[in-house]
């Protein structure tokens, strides 16, 4: 069967736990990367659950904006933390 090389860009710290977690389990980073490719094919879709995380809806970023033009305005309050 022949092969292509594929080279792609990862963020270093995650390239280094991935890379530690290849090694712990003993299968080559290369062979981790196959085996996602050839999931996704035979699943014709993303393996795992891809999706936003709801508190950054478009709502809440415009109440949280406000909320930093308010302090930065002076007009918030100081309160002590309240745990629950």
């Amino acid at each position: 069967m022949a092969t292509k090389t594929v080279s792609l860009r990862m963020d270093e710290e995650l390239y280094e736990q991935f890379s530690e977690f290849s090694q712990q389990i003993y299968v080559p980073v290369s062979a981790l990367v196959s085996a996602f490719a050839a999931k996704t094919v035979s699943e014709q879709r993303v393996p795992f659950d891809l999706s936003i995380d709801p508190f950054y809806n478009a709502e809440n970023l415009r109440r949280i904006q406000a909320a930093i033009e308010q302090l930065e305005a002076g007009k918030g309050n100081v309160h002590e933390l309240v745990e629950v």
